[in-house]
């Protein structure tokens, strides 16, 4: 994967922030930006390193994507998609960390994102919550579900496998919602 890439998050709690940290690590050069309702997550992130662009709100920025990860909590999901949508790149790929799959499948489809779209459910996480405790290992030998929206689309379902690939997930599953 090259180093050049841009990787955007909205959402960066325990698993956004380790999805970050885990991609800072293996992609030193790339540009991270991030937005979160909790400015001190995001603020926090950048000043250790992790985010290059902390955003205070969902714009344009988000256009240069080629990864766009959705890690807030599932009952914003709706919302942040209606919101990020106008500024997607038809080539970035989009995927979420939520537990829950069907209503962010269909909201995808009402969208049209259907083709750069693949819902992700890592297995893992601990106690604790917030940015502060995000690691770059959190995800270490732990399961990851992927629940794409087409199951015919090889090249979709290798891009996410390389993708996930710097947080070292011990097994990937593909499903349904």
């Amino acid at each position: 994967m090259n180093e050049n890439l841009t990787f955007g998050f909205i959402g960066l709690g325990l698993i956004g922030g380790s999805i970050a940290k885990a991609l800072r690590k293996t992609y030193p050069d790339c540009h991270i930006l991030a937005y979160d309702i909790n400015k001190e997550a995001t603020s926090l992130a950048k000043e250790e390193g992790t985010v290059n662009t902390a955003l205070s709100e969902i714009n344009e920025e988000f256009s240069a994507c080629d990864y766009l990860f959705l890690c807030a909590p599932v009952s914003f999901n709706d919302e942040n998609l209606l919101k990020v949508k106008q500024y997607l790149s038809q080539d970035c790929l989009l995927t979420d960390v939520g537990s829950v799959k069907t209503d962010i499948h269909r909201h995808i489809e009402a969208l049209g994102l259907n083709r750069q779209f693949i819902g992700g459910h890592p297995m893992a996480g601990n106690h604790n919550s917030g940015f502060k405790y995000a690691r770059a290992n959190l995800f270490k030998g732990a399961p990851m579900v992927i629940v794409p929206a087409d199951f015919d689309d090889i090249l979709l379902l290798d891009r996410v496998k390389t993708l996930l690939a710097p947080a070292a997930f011990g097994r990937i599953s593909v499903t349904t919602a």
